[in-house]
Parts: C-alpha cells; structure tokens; sequence
C-alpha cells in the first residue's frame, strides 16, 4: 500500500498561527502594563500617605510645613513636567527637611546631620541618588515616584495666602488674587505617573481633588 507524504501547514494556516500568536502576546503586554501601572499607583499612595505624616509630625515640632523658595516657584496648575528642574529642586527640599540632612548631594542618605531632627527614613529604592562604598546612597537627587520621577511638592499656595494677607494688612479692600497658584492652603504633593503634559494630569495621583 502507497504511504501518503505527511501534511504540513499551508501558508494560511501558517499566518493564521502567527497572527493569532500576536495577539494574544498583544493582550499578555496590556494586561500586564496595566497591571503595574495599577501597582505603581498604589505604591505612590501609600508613599504620599507616609510623606504627609512625616509632614505634620514637622508641622508639630516647627509649626509650619516644609517651605522654600523653590517649593514656593513649583506650581501644580502650570509645572506638569516631573523632568523640568524645578521639581527636583523642589523635592530636594522636601527630602532635606524629612531627613535632616541639608547636604544630600555630599552625605549618605538616611543620616540626617546630628543636630537636625529626622522626620522619615527613606528605602533606598525610593531616592535617585548613587551607591557609596558601603552599599548605601549618596549624591541624593530627589525623592523618586514609582514612575522613576520626583515627587512634586508645593507650597505656591501658601506665597500666594501670604502675598494676599500683606496686601491686606496695607489695603483692607484689596481683592483676592484670582491668579492662583496651587490647590492646597497647607502644601500640595503629588506624583505626575509617568504623564508629562497637560492634557495627562489627570493621570496624577495628588492630594487634592479637582
């Protein structure tokens, strides 16, 4: 009896199996980015939630939060890229008043000078910074976001309260600047989640609501 040859894939079948290979890599990859993005924002909150308590344990001891010049120039309404200097201006002052340490880009992180109090101890998967000979970090950039960006810290808000008040206090019929920078009276702070422009913000995770 004549054997028949064995039958191989045609070219159609061929495709067939490819494409339907694709797509179903296709949905591994979405499930899966949206899975870590998922991940990442809960990580972030959680992050924020223990900033902000290191943040009113400051409050308590000094009286107001965190404040500098450059926490003063960021403003959330406006400032939505996390790459621009002014955020990580910004969050270096923020890991400077939590830490104690207001050398970070000379002293190991988590160190806080000793006559300074330490608010925070930071893991240091969560610092931009370089590894010392010790394993530990250096050179602290800023504080990063699950996103690898600095978080955002503002305190624009408060500049514009405190401008508002002094024109008050010589014109007790000055009207209210309608101009306004930031959300919060007390600080805003916030991650942009990878987002970089405006039409993104909404992305964000923050603590303020709009």
């Amino acid at each position: 009896m004549k054997r028949k040859a064995p039958h191989g894939f045609t070219l159609i079948e061929m495709i067939t199996v490819v494409a339907v290979i694709i797509i179903l890599a296709g949905l591994v990859i979405s499930v899966t980015g949206l899975v870590n993005q998922k991940a990442n924002r809960t990580k972030a909150e959680g992050e924020m939630k223990a900033f902000t308590n290191a943040l009113d344990a400051y409050k308590n001891d000094n009286g107001i939060y965190p404040r500098t010049e450059e926490t003063d120039k960021l403003d959330p309404r406006v400032d939505v890229s996390p790459t621009a200097g002014k955020y990580t201006r910004a969050n270096l002052a923020l890991y400077s008043a939590l830490t104690g340490d207001f050398e970070p880009k000379d002293s190991p992180d988590g160190k806080p000078e000793s006559k300074n109090k330490n608010y925070h101890n930071f893991n240091p998967t969560q610092l931009s910074a370089t590894k010392d000979n010790t394993g530990g970090v250096a050179n602290v950039r800023y504080i990063s976001d699950p996103w690898g960006n600095p978080y955002g810290y503002s305190t624009a808000a408060v500049k514009i309260e405190e401008e508002y008040r002094e024109d008050v206090r010589k014109n007790p019929i000055a009207p209210r600047p309608t101009d306004l920078e930031g959300y919060n009276p007390t600080f805003d702070l916030w991650s942009t989640a990878g987002a970089t422009t405006l039409t993104q913000k909404a992305k964000w995770v923050r603590n303020w609501a709009e």
